[in-house]
């Protein structure tokens, strides 16, 4: 089911991430003008969630008002919550939105990542097919493998000849050797994968650079969560949920960090580039709904 979806998603993404490829021939300046345009299809969402976060410290002082006046009849508390939701034509749900669209995007730029020969090289099925079958021992590249383009790449780098005899083969061959320089970015490797183990090689001495983006990714991560909570603090604190968001946002670096050793480290990249987007995003909207000061106002005109 998630191969049919990251598929779906990934067609549309694909022809996006080939067009920003060969306007700048860098797989990882790519990514980032990637990872700009998703945040800008995003940008309406994540304004519409601000002004839900500012319409609730509007009406909080209403609500708290409810619960006081029908703290001991849970049915008519919900149904007075209701009446001033609709009233206010407020959705409470809105706000998940954005966090469910950007994982949407995610599924596509994972396929796009996993398969580069059909969304950036745009090659011959018959030649990906071909190439997939000469793979010697294709478990030794994890379970995605079998519908990955990544083991093709690193076994034709190291041993091309196999690949001439191809459908396509020349004019294959010689473009994933012209694309496969083109896949380092500062120094990492982006189709490599990080593992736990380099964490511990750094003692013995041995430094590989993949391991940059899962601890980039766990930090933007927390830099992320706790800029979101001080923004949306004037409308959670004291209400039912309040804590179990917190633990959800706190938890967020924790569920990057381990993201990001389960995929190439293409995705982590875009998954940190996302996390910094967003933080800045974040303080931009945040200067023009401010849910803090939105709060007050509507408490002093409430009592008034």
């Amino acid at each position: 089911m998630f191969n049919a979806i990251n598929s779906l998603i990934g067609i549309p993404l694909g022809w996006v991430m080939w067009l920003l490829y060969y306007m700048v021939k860098n797989y990882g300046v790519a990514l980032l003008l990637f990872t700009l345009f998703s945040r800008l299809i995003m940008l309406p969402v994540t304004i519409n969630q601000q002004k839900s976060t500012a319409k609730m410290a509007m009406l909080r002082p209403q609500m708290e008002e409810i619960q006081k006046k029908y703290a001991n009849n849970r049915q008519k508390l919900n149904e007075e919550m209701m009446e001033l939701y609709s009233k206010e034509n407020y959705n409470p749900m809105s706000g998940c939105l954005p966090m469910v669209v950007q994982f949407l995007i995610l599924f596509g730029i994972i396929d796009v990542i996993y398969k580069p020969l059909k969304h950036i090289l745009r090659l011959p099925a018959e030649f990906i097919a071909e190439a997939q079958k000469l793979l010697p021992d294709i478990s030794q590249y994890g379970a995605r493998a079998m519908s990955s383009h990544l083991p093709i790449v690193k076994e034709l780098i190291s041993n091309p000849e196999p690949f001439m005899n191809l459908s396509y083969g020349p004019e294959c061959v010689a473009k994933i050797q012209e694309f496969a320089p083109k896949l380092m970015f500062l120094g990492v490797d982006l189709i490599g994968q990080p593992e736990t183990g380099m964490f511990f090689n750094l003692f013995k001495g041995q430094f590989n650079p993949v391991i940059l983006i899962p601890i980039l990714s766990g930090i933007t991560s927390l830099m992320l969560s706790i800029n979101t909570l001080k923004n949306t603090s004037a409308t959670t604190e004291g209400q039912a949920g309040a804590g179990s968001m917190k633990a959800m946002m706190l938890t967020m670096p924790i569920f990057s960090t381990a993201f990001t050793f389960s995929v190439p480290a293409g995705v982590g990249l875009y998954w940190t580039y996302s996390n910094i987007i967003g933080f800045l995003q974040n303080i931009v909207v945040y200067k023009f709904y401010n849910p803090k000061d939105m709060a007050e106002k509507a408490q002093k005109e409430f009592e008034e």
